[in-house]
């Protein structure tokens, strides 16, 4: 899919270069190029998976195009379009909400009907959820929470769990289409993520200011010994899981 990608950058780059030339306000010529620039984006985004910094190139390409419709030089301070309207900002259209907007719209065509899209998109519901050790979509995004985005997006609900937490959406309609889809879903059982959890969180809080399992110690975090050892070696079980399910 490099190519693909390619081809979306350069038509959104020549969009970018365009719109310095168009006889148009600056609000006519950033909806302009909403719809050509990022159209191209939004036409295969949903499919196909995107790194972090291949997301953050994009981004960086719209922003300097919005500032081409205002005639803005390209040292112009970015968080005039990027941050929201609440902060005296533009709050453009930018990857990640093109992203997650059409990730959703996915969802709902697929699974709007019974039949074979619908099966399929549960299928791999039930496998994503199997691989990251959860018992519902709604756990799914909170265990997102505790990943890269580059280690969360390997399929398409990961994809979109992550995007939804990373944005800070809240979906309450999908229910409609899967009670597996629900916001609040309970199974009467404990998922293996939901269960450490808490001890993961506290090992990423600790590896965050440079901690290590030698040179710190449990007590400081509150833990016993136990527990401190199997907070490190937490991962290595996860891994062993995910290989058996895999056999």
């Amino acid at each position: 899919m490099r190519a693909t990608k390619e081809v979306v950058r350069q038509k959104i780059i020549a969009e970018r270069d365009l719109i310095k030339y168009y006889l148009l306000t600056p609000e006519l010529a950033t909806e302009l190029f909403t719809g050509k620039g990022m159209g191209v984006f939004r036409f295969l985004v949903a499919l196909i998976e995107w790194s972090e910094s291949e997301l953050n190139n994009v981004k960086q390409l719209c922003v300097q195009a919005y500032k081409n419709a205002w005639h803005l030089p390209r040292s112009t301070a970015s968080a005039l379009f990027i941050f929201p309207k609440t902060h005296a900002s533009k709050e453009s259209k930018l990857p990640m909400a093109v992203l997650t907007q059409e990730l959703l719209l996915h969802v709902e065509r697929c699974m709007r009907h019974e039949g074979v899209p619908k099966k399929i998109m549960l299928a791999g519901l039930n496998r994503t959820l199997d691989e990251w050790l959860c018992d519902s979509f709604a756990e799914l995004i909170k265990e997102m929470e505790l990943w890269k985005w580059n280690d969360a997006t390997g399929d398409f609900w990961s994809r979109l769990a992550k995007a939804l937490k990373q944005s800070n959406i809240s979906v309450t309609w999908a229910e409609q289409l899967d009670s597996r889809l629900a916001s609040v879903y309970t199974t009467g059982k404990m998922s293996w993520a939901a269960a450490t959890r808490y001890i993961r969180e506290c090992k990423i809080s600790i590896e965050r200011i440079r901690g290590s399992r030698l040179e710190t110690d449990s007590e400081v975090w509150g833990l016993d010994q136990t527990t401190w050892e199997l907070m490190w070696a937490g991962e290595a079980i996860k891994i062993m899981q995910v290989k058996i399910y895999d056999m």
